[in-house]
């Protein structure tokens, strides 16, 4: 093989292809339509039972599809009640703690002394803004 005059590491495509041809020994075998017939001919029995086989593949299919089918029906109402309970069951656990919050903000003096806070908060930050802006503009 010639490598490539413009490239010194390729070989021609053609070369190659040329190159990794196979030997007649490696060759598949060809299909030979008459020796399939004569095959079919002589052996119509492993076409009957590959379609028992197949018949036999297709039954147990169906007949796991319809027992996992009524299995789940015999449990699904069971599931959906765990299920349900424990929803309800997580709903009263977090609903117990939130309620002795909620009773400290139903208080009136917590909304009042918030509502002041947050009142000072901002005349606070007015004020600091205000400093900011007369210390930034006097000379």
């Amino acid at each position: 093989m010639s490598p490539l005059e413009n490239e010194p590491g390729l070989f021609a495509e053609a070369e190659l292809r040329r190159a990794l041809r196979l030997d007649a020994a490696e060759l598949p075998p060809r299909l030979d339509a008459a020796a399939l017939v004569a095959r079919m001919r002589e052996g119509p029995s492993v076409a009957v039972a590959s379609l028992v086989s197949a018949m036999l593949a297709v039954a147990s299919a169906a007949g796991l599809i319809v027992g996992v089918t009524i299995a789940l029906t015999a449990i699904a109402p069971e599931l959906l009640a765990d299920g349900y309970g424990l929803a309800l069951g997580l709903v009263a656990a977090t609903a117990i703690p939130i309620t002795g919050f909620l009773e400290t903000f139903e208080q009136p003096t917590i909304p009042i002394a918030a509502l002041a806070a947050v009142m000072f908060a901002i005349a606070y930050e007015y004020g600091q803004r205000k400093e900011r802006t007369n210390a930034i503009h006097t000379p």
